[in-house]
């Protein structure tokens, strides 16, 4: 807390918020330590990220704008998060709706490029992390949309899985295993991961071996919304996949 005070004096509120406030969620040395602030003061996003935290800093107009909007970070920072200091501007709720689940959606492929991405740069945890977070926001976005809940919970989220029905119930189970006993993800585990992802979406994606077959030291991946993939390699060349 000692490390804090200052900061406190300039924040509206400042809270973790994340798999740390979830200590059954929390993966040592896997998992982000998020912290966010609600303050003008944008130095403090340097002086947060210098403590070695994942920081997020909104003035309070941004922040109420962001839950009127119904943009889930909103709904993570009220409802996944633990003050350290100082308080949530009062009458502020979050207001899910069709912005919201897009919003999930959207984040999808964006979480499972970041974790290709980084298994073609060797950065394991990386690549682990955002697998994790692909397969959690496809099971967020399906209940965002047919039960208007964002389950956060791992427990939750298993639930969510089942009573939906969805098709990645397996792959999530594996990878919550694998994250838990910090291991590296094989390119055949990274294959069933987008593969799962795609099926939900019902279509076929560029599997990760595909695209190191296909390109000489891949670098940048980026999933588009139909499954293709544009391949960036070591030396700024540019291919698209499909």
């Amino acid at each position: 807390m000692s490390q804090f005070i200052e900061i406190c004096k300039r924040t509206k509120v400042l809270a973790y918020f994340g798999s740390y406030v979830r200590q059954d969620d929390f993966v040592d040395n896997v998992s982000d330590i998020n912290i966010f602030a609600i303050t003008n003061d944008k130095s403090i996003l340097l002086e947060l990220a210098s403590l070695g935290y994942s920081p997020i800093v909104l003035s309070e107009s941004n922040f109420i704008d962001l839950c009127e909007k119904g943009d889930p970070l909103c709904y993570y920072l009220l409802y996944d998060s633990n003050v350290i200091c100082g308080e949530f501007p009062r009458n502020v709720k979050f207001n899910l709706n069709n912005f919201t689940c897009e919003r999930i959606r959207r984040s999808i492929f964006a979480f499972l490029s970041l974790a290709v991405s980084a298994f073609f740069r060797q950065d394991e945890i990386s690549a682990l992390s955002n697998s994790f977070r692909a397969l959690r926001n496809v099971i967020q976005w399906k209940s965002c949309t047919n039960l208007n809940k964002i389950p956060i919970r791992i427990n939750d989220l298993k639930d969510k899985c089942e009573e939906l029905k969805l098709s990645i119930c397996n792959e999530f189970s594996d990878i919550i295993l694998v994250r838990r006993m910090k291991e590296a993800l094989s390119l055949w585990s990274l294959d069933k991961v987008a593969e799962a992802i795609c099926r939900e979406f019902n279509m076929e994606c560029v599997k990760p071996s595909k695209i190191l077959q296909s390109v000489k030291n891949p670098l940048q991946v980026t999933y588009n919304q139909d499954g293709t993939v544009i391949v960036k390699d070591s030396s700024g060349n540019e291919a698209k996949l499909s």
